[in-house]
C-alpha cells in the first residue's frame, strides 16, 4: 500500500531530522570515500613526480 504522505517514509529515525540531515551519509561511508580520494590522489601525485622526473632526466 502507498504512503499518502510523500515527505514520511515510515522511518522513525527520519522523520524526526530535517530533510538534508537526513540525506547527510553517516561517517563510515563518509571515512571511506575519503580514503578512497586519498589512495588516488597519492597515485596521480606519485605518476605526476616520476613523469617530471622521466623529463629532467632527458634535459
Amino acid at each position: 500500500m502507498s504512503n499518502p504522505d510523500p515527505h514520511t517514509d515510515g522511518d522513525a529515525d527520519t522523520r524526526d531530522r530535517p530533510a538534508l540531515l537526513a540525506a547527510t551519509p553517516d561517517a563510515d561511508a563518509v571515512a571511506e570515500r575519503l580514503r578512497t580520494l586519498a589512495v588516488l590522489a597519492g597515485v596521480l601525485g606519485l605518476l605526476v613526480t616520476l613523469i617530471a622526473v622521466e623529463l629532467l632526466v632527458r634535459i
